[in-house]
Parts: C-alpha cells; sequence; structure tokens
C-alpha cells in the first residue's frame, strides 16, 4: 500500500481553494472533480460553435463526460489532465481504456482539429480515480476545445467534446522564467520536522534547503508544494510520493524540496495551520510570489535556477526523470 494511500478518504482537511481565494485570482470559481482543490478551465463563453456545447445543439453524451481540470491552461505547451466522468460524476477511466485527443481552436475551425493526440492513463489516486493525459501546445490565447473518444474492449466507442479556455500567461512562472527565490522553511534537525510538515514520513533531505539556497546551490531541484495532512482532493500525499519514488537516483545531483502551503505551528503536539484574527489557515509567503492557483502542484528549476517543467497535480515518475535527465550531463 502506497504510504499515502490514507488521503484517499479520512484524512482530508481544510481545502486550499478556500484559502488562496483571497490572496490569487484563481482559474474558475468551481471545484476540480478531480483535484478537490484546483478549478477546471472552462469556456470564455466568448463564442458559440456549431457542434460544440453551448451550440444549442445536441453534441453530448450523458453518459460519458470527460472534464478538463487543468487550474491553468496558456499560450505554449501544456499536460492536459481529462477526466472521463458519467452523469453522477463518478470516474471512468481504467488502465484498460484508451483515449484518444483531437485538440481544436475553435476561431480557426469548428471541423478541423490542429493536434491529435493519444492520452496516457494515469491513476490520480492510486487503484481509486484515474485520468488521461497529454502535452500539446496551444498557439494563442481563446477558446479552445477537445473531442476525446474512448475505447475499451468489448464496449462501445464513446465520444464527447468540452470546450475550455487558454490564457495568454499562467499565474505560476513560465517556462524558461526566474525561479523567485523563496525564503521557505528548514530543520536540520530531524525532531524539527513536524513544526515544517505533514508528511507522516518524511525525508528530512527535503527539509534542508530553502528555496533560495537551491537556487545559491547551482544544481537542478524540484519543489513539491503539497499538505498531505490538509488536502482535500486525497491526492497531495500520493503526489509527494511520485517524487521520493525517483529522488535516490539523483542524489549528489538534484536537490529536492517539500513545501508545505500553510503557516504551520505546533498544537497538543499534533501539526496544525496557524489561523488569522478570523480563524482561517494562513498560507505561506511563496505561494502568492510562486501564484499558486492549486496544490499539489511540482516544479523543476535547472542548474541556472530557470523553471525548467511544472506539473498540476500529480508528477509521475517517467514525467520527471523525462524533465530531470534532460538538465544533465
Amino acid at each position: 500500500m502506497p504510504r499515502h494511500a490514507e488521503n484517499r478518504g479520512g484524512r482530508r482537511g481544510i481545502g486550499l481553494t478556500g484559502v488562496l481565494a483571497g490572496a490569487l485570482v484563481l482559474a474558475a470559481c468551481s471545484s476540480s472533480p478531480g483535484m478537490g482543490s484546483g478549478s477546471p478551465a472552462p469556456s470564455s463563453g466568448v463564442g458559440v460553435y456549431p457542434g460544440w456545447p453551448g451550440s444549442g445543439q445536441v453534441v453530448t453524451n450523458a453518459d460519458f463526460i470527460p472534464e478538463v481540470f487543468n487550474s491553468e491552461l496558456a499560450v505554449g505547451d501544456n499536460r492536459v489532465m481529462v477526466l472521463p466522468t458519467d452523469q453522477a460524476r463518478r470516474p471512468l477511466a481504467t488502465p484498460d481504456m484508451t483515449m484518444d485527443m483531437a485538440f481544436y481552436d475553435l476561431a480557426a475551425s469548428v471541423d478541423t482539429p490542429v493536434d491529435e493526440e493519444t492520452g496516457t492513463f494515469r491513476w490520480l489516486i492510486p487503484d481509486a480515480k484515474g485520468m488521461f493525459t497529454a502535452n500539446t501546445t496551444f498557439s494563442h490565447a481563446g477558446d479552445w476545445g477537445v473531442e476525446v473518444t474512448a475505447r475499451q474492449d468489448g464496449e462501445a466507442d464513446q465520444t464527447a467534446r468540452v470546450l475550455f479556455s487558454v490564457r495568454e500567461t499562467t499565474t505560476t512562472p513560465a517556462i524558461g522564467a526566474d525561479a523567485p527565490p523563496s525564503d521557505t522553511v528548514t530543520v536540520t534537525d530531524p525532531a524539527g520536522l513536524p513544526a515544517i510538515t505533514t508528511d507522516p514520513d518524511p525525508d528530512p533531505s527535503f527539509y534542508t534547503l530553502s528555496i533560495r539556497d537551491a537556487i545559491a546551490a547551482g544544481k537542478p531541484f524540484v519543489v513539491v508544494f503539497a499538505t498531505p495532512a490538509f488536502c482535500t482532493s486525497g491526492v497531495c500525499g500520493p503526489a509527494l510520493d511520485q517524487v521520493r519514488s525517483i529522488s535516490g537516483d539523483y542524489t549528489g545531483r538534484v536537490n529536492f524540496i517539500h513545501v508545505e502551503p500553510y503557516l504551520l505551528e505546533l498544537v497538543d503536539g499534533r501539526t496544525q495551520p496557524k489561523v488569522s484574527a478570523t480563524g482561517q489557515p494562513q498560507t505561506i509567503q511563496a505561494v502568492a510570489e510562486w501564484g499558486l492557483p492549486t496544490e499539489p502542484y511540482i516544479i523543476v528549476v535547472d542548474a541556472n535556477g530557470k523553471v525548467a517543467n511544472k506539473f498540476e497535480g500529480m508528477a509521475y515518475p517517467d514525467e520527471l526523470t523525462a524533465a530531470l535527465d534532460a538538465l544533465l550531463p
């Protein structure tokens, strides 16, 4: 069983969405079905596109509803996350399903896609909830759409379409931008870990460097923004596990940092978020400095302190190793 399997259920606490709402501009107003603390990127509603949802035509499938649940999609390269559900919002993705994705620049054509990709199945919550990811490039901001076709042996193919918006820029640092030199908390004595992390079994090496220290060290590093104990989605612990699973392969070459998005304190021996005068949990300064619209968020930074890659939600071992190997001699 994964270390953080308990995050599927009972260990869900305060969601980051409510905390971030006052400090950050969220991507959208509704909660993400997959991330819990994230938000989908729905269509901006600027246009009506024949053959697409919202056109007045019957183009939806109540038994197969794809949901794009990225908090931010912007001009350039993107990893698009799609969660197929039924009308009761029960997840449908399974490892034996394949999914083709056709991306449309709706302002240019409602009939001809600009890119076609085969989605990669991913467990969002191990053995409980799955999704598909696909990498694509958006040439400009505006209304876009994706047509997905799911196939399973012995089942009829299911096809559906969904609209979403692409922005000019993201709230998080762009690929190639300087990583913000945040002064995140550290400890040198493992006995101090409960005061700065909610990971029930923390790796002490993830807490010895601040982000500012890691930039100054002149090595690539990975920073994981996640709160295993207070995550509403149940994926923060598993996201941290994914990073830990490959960290040993890069000992001495890459630094790894876990950052809790809340200010924490020990209350009667238990790690809790610090609250404001109105009783609201308080986020750390790095949340604003990095423009985080949700969590977990995993960001890869190169030896020159430039953002090399970023992953909303989970970053999987194959994605992480590809991102890091590209930075190393």
